[in-house]
Order: C-alpha cells, then structure tokens, then sequence
C-alpha cells in the first residue's frame, strides 16, 4: 500500500495589506506605487522598499483591472520572420524578460516569408486594444514612409524603418569587422559572404561593410545572396562550387544557410577547413556539436530583444522617439571550422 503524503497547504496569494505592513506604509500608497500612479510624491526610498516587498511575497497584479484604470491592455505583439531559426529565442528570450519585468505580455507572430506584410498591417491589433504597441522585425526594407504605421506606437527591430527614432538595432558592420580581421589575419585573400536577401535590411547593412573591410585590406570578397533557409545555402554553395568559384573563407548570413552550405561542402568533398575555412553570423550551442564545429560571430541578441522592449514602453509612455545600437557583447567565438589559408601558404 502507498502510503500518501500530506498535501502542503496552497500558498495564499500576497495581498496589498500583506506588503503595506511589510514595508511600514499605508495600503493606498502601495497600490498608488504599484499602479504606476503619475501624481504620487514618494521619496524614492519608499518606493523601493515597497517594491522589494512586492518582489520578495509574489504579489502579482490584477492586470485587467491596471488595463482598464490606465486604458491598456498590457500587452505588446512582436513579428518575426521564420520562427523555425533557433537565433531567434535569444533574442525572444531577452524580450519576454524585459516585457515580463515591466508588467507586459508578449504576443508573438511570425510573418510569412512567402507573402511578407508591411508593418501597417498588424496596426489593427493596437487600433482593436489588443496590445499597446508594436516590436516589428519582418524582414524587407522599407524606402518609403509607412503613414499608417505612425499612426501606433511600434519600434523596428534589428532592421531601420522608414522613419528615424524608432529603431533597434545591432551592429552589423562591427560583426562583420571581426569576422573580416579574423580569416585575413590567417591569410585569406579570396572571402565569400553568403546572406540573405539584398532587400533585408540587415543583410544590406552586412554586405555593405563586407564590401568595405574587403576593399580596406585589399582581399577578393564576393557576395551571394539566398532565402534563408537550408535549401537557400545548398543551393547558392553547389552553384558556386559548379562554377569554379572556391573561396578560402565564407561567412554564412544564417544558421538555416549555414546547414545547407556545410551540406553541399559536404557533397562535394570539400574539406572544413581545410579547403574552405567557415564561419556563421548566427551563434548558438549547437554548432560546438557539429562533426566541424563551427566558428561564430555571437551577437547581443538578448540585450537586442531587451532594448527593443525598454523603447517600445518608452514609446507607450509618450517618450520621444530615439534610435538605439546595440553593439555589447559581440565576439568571436572560435572553432575548428576556421584554419590558416592553405593556398596563401603554398604562395609563400
């Protein structure tokens, strides 16, 4: 027979009482403090003790009451593209935790990249009072100026939308830099970039610096550009193989990409790195597991989700609009994907 065990008691939600009495404070003030409320005058000691008291028993608001007093809903939406690439947890995950920690959900939606949207059309989700605000990465550059967009308080991430003040974005051309200085400080002179669509705009910003780097220290640099997806970096990788085009070194736009050029390396009995030395703009653990483990350029993805957020509430709270560049940490992180060009030491 088993013997059951006793069931611990349910804990009781925290109640404002619970933490007025823990901070020494009336009740009014902790649910004054707690609400947000613009017309409070608390020293800001008092304020901090009770949101230390808050934290400490769990106290969690009633979100849809704080949504009708303050006419929100507390809720943002973000779109993104092919939610199948695993880089974007990171950046989600950096995100949902500033959202979390500023009181808001987040609602994710993925654009399709056979039919891409313009930002406009999920205004109607902020213009219905489903969320407050916008964090939008669809893919596509934008030349013109979206009317309807402004109409929402949304914030472009890792891409520049058409108007100035509302973008997040990281710092491509620094990326690029390190994966430039790297394969040519190992002697390769013959670089290839594989990225994604010349219309994304960090594909653009990547490709203009690749080309800039290149020029800078004097190395052969050729650009391809592939849908971003695995069959996008087979494809691209087996034409340029059919073509006599073997590059030293090859920087790969994304993980989708990465797995798909590896593949045709493969196919073609092009040996990493011996022939051909590798490395990806999309870091993640899986590429130490790899049978090459593969060479990487970390981004601040988390931090990137993290600013997005922080300007998107700004922008909620009437804040004017203000570009960011996330440019920390960003580095290499080294592998056995990349090796000194062979073909250089042979010309010596």
């Amino acid at each position: 027979m088993t013997e059951r065990r006793p069931q611990s008691p349910a804990r009781r939600a925290a109640r404002l009482v619970d933490i007025a009495t823990a901070a020494g404070v009336h009740v009014s003030t902790v649910s004054r403090v707690l609400n947000g409320d613009p017309g409070l005058s608390v020293r800001p000691e008092t304020i901090d003790r009770i949101l230390t008291a808050a934290r400490a028993q769990g106290y969690r608001p009633n979100a849809m009451a704080r949504a009708l007093k303050q006419d929100r809903t507390g809720a943002f939406a973000f779109v993104i593209p092919l939610l199948r690439n695993p880089i974007w947890s990171r950046l989600q995950r950096g995100a949902l935790q500033r959202a979390a920690d500023a009181g808001y959900v987040v609602m994710i939606m993925e654009e399709p990249l056979e039919d891409p949207q313009p930002p406009s059309a999920y205004r109607y989700l902020v213009e219905e009072s489903r969320v407050d605000g916008l964090l939008v990465a669809t893919a596509r550059r934008q030349a013109d100026a979206d009317a309807e967009i402004r109409k929402v308080p949304h914030i472009y991430v890792n891409r520049r939308g058409p108007d100035r003040g509302n973008d997040v974005v990281m710092d491509e051309a620094g990326a690029m830099r390190i994966f430039v200085d790297h394969v040519t400080g190992l002697g390769h002179r013959d670089i290839a970039v594989i990225d994604g669509p010349r219309d994304v705009d960090t594909v653009y910003r990547r490709v203009t610096a690749a080309r800039r780097y290149a020029a800078a220290h004097g190395v052969s640099m050729t650009i391809r550009h592939a849908p971003v997806t695995e069959e996008g970096g087979w494809d691209t990788m087996t034409a340029m193989l059919a073509a006599g085009q073997l590059p030293t070194a090859c920087g790969v736009g994304s993980l989708n990409q990465l797995f798909g050029v590896l593949a045709a390396l493969r196919e073609a009995g092009v040996s990493v790195p011996d022939d051909m030395s590798v490395v990806t703009f999309d870091e993640d653990e899986c590429l130490a597991f790899m049978d090459v483990p593969v060479t990487s350029v970390c981004m601040p993805l988390a931090e990137l989700g993290a600013a997005a957020v922080d300007a998107l509430v700004a922008r909620v709270d009437g804040a004017d609009a203000s570009d960011v560049l996330v440019r920390e940490p960003m580095f290499l992180v080294p592998r056995a994907s990349v090796a000194p060009s062979r073909r250089q030491q042979g010309a010596s």
